[in-house]
């Protein structure tokens, strides 16, 4: 940790049997923000009125938004096919296969002296389609950026043209491509808008970026309710989106914070980097409601985790105790303080559901898990 963190009380008080039910709650949301109130009350075990009242409270409250998780890993191959669908063969060759698809990255800003305001630091980022989330740091670094761009060119561009916009704070950026292994950030309206789909979709994607829970037939006046469930089906069915889930914006827990680490040496990394992996999901029993976000980067090797901590105190031990394990890295940690543009990917998400416990279930590092296909019977019911 920085030397100056500032210090965040955690609440010590054990969960109640109506915040176990809560957690429970978001859990199954997070998987499956539209399941029926029923398919929820019947597999958490209660009845569907306590459900509805938990669930109304966190609506009510503003603690929990709907969104749909986009499915960047696969987006372009959408995208090509609609581009190419009418194409004669002699337009192939003017096809930019660098227009099709996104990259992600993380990227992060260092003010020298005087800081800009976040109303400054929002304001040259909305600009631009690439940035999905913007938060304030504490530490070494003053901003957070979690990018997505077209093409390298494309991230460069935006780069540049906000460090420009703060030529007199002297700004230094670090920028780094990444692989995402586990978590999500929702993405803004405007990348929804540049994406190679059919107007439809798109439409429909922005109108579940609003309320992903909205009863399909109240989607939108102008398409019946056929169409709408057939669009939905149709964005789950050919991996458009992985699922409508959550975003929990008052969680229990906190802060996040943001560790990033090198790898200094990629022999011993190597030979312990899945051990280091089952570390990270054994660490909640396969719940990894404490995980938002991870990823690979690259230039330089290493990778990014941002985690809810309950306080100060935990998001240190969580660093050290990565720190003990000696696998070839070199690890700082920060804390974000707020989002300040988009919204972080904070959910009771089940690891057993992501690549990377399937890789480590193949190695037999983690228990086998057979849950898949319960996500699969409730994915297209209606609320």
């Amino acid at each position: 940790m920085n030397k100056h963190t500032p210090t965040v009380k955690s609440k010590p008080n054990p969960m109640t049997e109506d915040e176990a039910v809560k957690d429970t709650i978001l859990r199954e949301l997070s998987m499956d923000s539209r399941q029926s109130l029923a398919a929820m009350a019947d597999k958490i075990g209660v009845s569907k009125t306590t459900v509805f009242n938990a669930l109304n409270a966190m609506v009510n409250g503003n603690e929990i938004g709907f969104v749909p998780e986009l499915n960047l890993d696969d987006i372009w191959r959408h995208e090509l096919l609609h581009t190419t669908k009418w194409m004669q063969k002699r337009e192939f060759r003017k096809l930019n296969i660098h227009e099709i698809g996104f990259g992600e990255y993380v990227c992060l800003v260092k003010f020298s002296g005087k800081k800009p305001d976040e109303e400054e630091i929002a304001a040259a980022a909305r600009k631009s389609y690439v940035p999905q989330n913007v938060s304030m740091l504490y530490g070494e670094y003053d901003v957070f950026m979690y990018l997505v761009a077209r093409n390298p060119a494309e991230m460069t561009f935006f780069v540049n043209s906000f460090v420009k916009s703060f030529e007199k704070y002297k700004a230094e950026v670090s920028v780094r491509p990444i692989r995402r292994t586990y978590g999500f950030f929702p993405m803004r309206n405007e990348l929804i808008e540049e994406l190679k789909l059919p107007e439809k979709y798109k439409k429909l994607l922005t109108i579940l970026n609003t309320n992903a829970r909205s009863h399909l037939s109240q989607m939108a006046d102008d398409i019946d309710k056929n169409t709408i469930t057939y669009l939905y089906k149709a964005l789950l069915d050919y991996g458009i989106i992985h699922r409508s889930t959550i975003i929990h914006r008052k969680p229990g827990k906190n802060l996040t914070g943001l560790i990033t680490y090198k790898i200094v040496d990629h022999t011993l990394f190597n030979k312990n980097r899945n051990k280091w992996l089952s570390h990270l999901v054994n660490t909640n029993n396969g719940k990894n409601a404490s995980y938002v976000f991870m990823a690979d980067t690259y230039e330089p090797y290493g990778g990014v985790i941002l985690v809810n901590a309950a306080d100060s105190s935990s998001l240190e031990s969580f660093r050290n105790s990565l720190a003990a394990m000696k696998v070839g890295v070199e690890i700082k940690s920060q804390i974000l303080t707020k989002s300040i543009l988009g919204e972080l990917g904070i959910r009771n998400f089940d690891v057993r559901y992501t690549q990377q416990y399937i890789t480590l279930e193949t190695d037999g590092l983690v228990p086998k898990s057979r849950i898949k296909a319960q996500e699969e019977q409730s994915r297209y019911a209606e609320s």
